[in-house]
């Protein structure tokens, strides 16, 4: 009787097993909205007050979620790798959306592209010229810096001091060794050049020099010296005595910065008569080893004082110091640029920094949905209207020209989906011709890459294609996720790793794509109106606009931002873009309706508990969960994501209106508004 009954529970047993699914009651999958919910409740912590820390109040539970998510996701997303972006569980961080997209390249380098059809096809190279730089990250055991500097000597004839026995100092000419790490990268090192579109036509380029910025010559500081010494096979005693030497340079260095440009300015001098004028800089040498042929016409060079206190400084100190020091940065520079680890995320990501315009293409391909362009597209459009009606409020009373050259300028902004366009395929694979990759030589790859990447740059001084975004390449972050916005193009690029979750997809509430996306639109659209962007027209071309600058209404609103500086973003810029973005997108969103916040607005059913409104700040708050990399983090720019997120909404009323923090002492300082 027993076996009968395990007979008929087995053969019950696979009768449902082998049912179809059709026939049983199963739950239906969760959508999108029901998901994000969920998500958006799990990271907060309603214990904490959101008046007195409203990032902890909306991300105070992400850490617990993230370390209890981690193992089962990564598990989940490689048997679903292939499934569509809609049954796959969303993420509202962006360094799991980093994450994600290092993977998804490195599951298409190993599975290879949907538009992969035979290896005669010029993007089926593209993509093994991908592959090669992938693989040869993957076979670093270790990763060794001394490398870099075996391949990249300062010249033909010396190599580097604590390489050789027998250095040469008679033989180092810093400015031609600069030039050739420039070649491979290395910028912004003793002084900056870059080729840029004109000030007054931004259709054409031409080379400009300048002293580099304060942040480049920041002293770095003995321990980080000593440690990238010590990288490379120096003992701990002669890496503590060349930390000592160079960091008593680099603090000389970096008083330079204190230097003010004198009445000179700015000047745009042929290069022969720039050799004449600044005798004490050979010239000559450094632009030599970045163009085949020097540039006949005109550069611009800036900051000539400090030129000139350069050329004194770098007089007085021994040769072996100054090359000493390049060496080091190039080491910090080409340490950036490396993998952090030997694992296939970490040379993934390395790859998208080494081929950004490759891997753009390749995301494109994955991600890039000509249904969301359109939704994109008018968010875009609504933060434009809503803006122009803020300028023509006149907040600053500008005079009648320069305002309408404000409206002109934003009615000719324009958005791109993307930083290599689809049908630019040809374009990407031409300009990766004739690089030769290898499989098992990753250093030398890497140098390749980057000199690739600087030539590029160049050859827009004799180029007709002017529009292409290619030539920002070399300052755009390969790993860079984030929007951004190109002052002389007058144009905000939104990269295709951002057109998914966790900023965008068509099925989330509107509300919560104008918190998230639209806020990340609508800080980029700032940009072109922050201290620096206003100095550029409607197409592009630069010209410094003093009627807005020494204007006593937006001085005194710069003012206001500058107070805040000490205890948050170390960009003035970044800040205003935060600040004006926030009020922006939700004036936007809400419409009129913002004046009248006392209105009665249906709750979601989902999330009854709030209101439209604290729902608004609480999803743009939980894109900054987490260590995060957006909005020009790379550059740490940024603040903290707490401090960044706490700031923000404190400067803004309706915030404070909507959770009854408007009566708190801490609420009650002045909030900061230019436009």
């Amino acid at each position: 009787m027993l076996k009968l009954s395990l007979i008929a529970w087995l053969l019950c047993s696979l009768a449902y097993r082998t049912t179809p699914t059709s026939c049983r009651q199963t739950r239906p999958a969760p959508t999108i909205q029901e998901l994000l919910a969920k998500q958006l409740q799990s990271y907060m912590n309603t214990k904490v007050r959101p008046c007195m820390n409203f990032y902890q109040y909306a991300c105070g539970n992400w850490q617990l979620q993230q370390e209890a998510a981690d193992d089962s996701d990564q598990m989940q997303q490689e048997q679903d790798r292939d499934e569509p972006l809609e049954q796959q569980q969303p993420s509202n961080t962006l360094d799991t959306m980093d994450y994600t997209l290092n993977r998804e390249l490195e599951l298409q380098l190993r599975h290879g592209s949907a538009n992969e059809s035979n290896e005669e096809q010029p993007q089926a190279l593209l993509l093994e010229q991908m592959r090669l730089y992938y693989r040869a990250c993957k076979r670093l055991k270790p990763y060794n810096l001394k490398k870099y500097l075996q391949l990249l000597p300062p010249s033909n004839d010396t190599h580097w001091p604590l390489l050789s026995r027998s250095w040469e100092p008679a033989k180092f000419n810093w400015l031609a060794t600069l030039g050739r790490m420039r070649l491979h990268g290395l910028n912004g090192v003793l002084l900056r050049e870059e080729v840029l579109p004109r000030y007054d036509d931004s259709s054409s380029y031409t080379i400009v020099v300048d002293k580099p910025s304060w942040a480049e010559t920041e002293p770095m500081g003995e321990g980080a010296m000593i440690e990238l010494l010590l990288d490379i096979g120096q003992t701990k005693r002669v890496a503590n005595e060349l930390a000592v030497q160079v960091d008593a340079f680099e603090q000389q260095l970096h008083r330079l910065q204190e230097l003010e440009d004198d009445d000179e300015g700015v000047r745009e001098m042929q290069l022969g008569y720039l050799l004449e004028y600044l005798p004490q800089l050979q010239w000559l040498d450094y632009l030599q080893q970045l163009t085949e042929a020097p540039p006949l016409d005109t550069l611009i060079i800036q900051n000539l004082q400090y030129m000139r206190a350069l050329a004194e400084l770098l007089q007085r100190q021994q040769p072996a110091t100054i090359c000493n020091y390049i060496m080091i940065k190039l080491l910090e520079h080409l340490k950036q640029q490396g993998p952090a680890e030997i694992s296939r995320n970490e040379c993934a990501a390395s790859l998208r920094r080494a081929m950004p315009l490759a891997s753009s293409l390749l995301m494109g391909e994955r991600f890039h949905d000509e249904q969301n362009v359109p939704a994109i597209q008018k968010m875009f459009a609504r933060l434009k209207l809503r803006f122009g009606q803020i300028l023509a409020e006149n907040r600053l009373q500008l005079q009648p020209p320069i305002l309408q050259a404000m409206q002109q300028k934003l009615q000719a902004m324009q958005l791109q989906l993307g930083f290599v366009q689809l049908n630019d395929s040809d374009f990407v694979c031409d300009y990766y011709a004739g690089v030769e990759l290898q499989a098992h030589s990753f250093y030398a790859n890497q140098l390749a890459l980057l000199r690739l990447r600087v030539h590029r740059s160049h050859e827009l001084l004799s180029s007709l294609d002017a529009v292409n975004l290619a030539h920002l390449a070399e300052q755009w972050h390969g790993s860079n996720s984030s929007p951004f916005y190109v002052g002389p193009r007058n144009l905000v690029v939104l990269p295709f790793g951002t057109q998914r979750l966790p900023f965008w997809h068509r099925e989330m509430s509107s509300l919560q794509q104008h918190a998230v996306l639209g806020f990340a639109l609508a800080h980029e659209l700032m940009h072109g109106f922050d201290t620096s962007g206003i100095d550029y027209d409607s197409v592009g071309n630069y010209g410094r606009n003093e009627e807005i600058a020494e204007n006593p209404r937006f001085a005194q609103s710069i003012h206001c931002l500058e107070l805040e500086l000490a205890t948050g973003s170390k960009s003035l810029n970044e800040k205003l873009a935060d600040y004006e973005a926030l009020r922006l997108v939700y004036e936007t969103f809400f419409g009129d309706d913002h004046l009248v916040p006392e209105r009665k607005e249906p709750r979601d059913p989902l999330l009854p508990q709030f209101s439209q409104r604290q729902l608004f700040f609480i999803s743009y708050a939980q894109i900054f969960c987490g260590k995060l990399q957006t909005f020009s983090q790379q550059t740490m720019e940024h603040e903290v994501e707490e401090l960044r997120v706490v700031q923000a909404v404190a400067n803004f009323e309706e915030f404070s209106r909507e959770f009854g923090c408007a009566k708190r002492p801490k609420n009650a300082k002045t909030k900061c508004r230019v436009w």
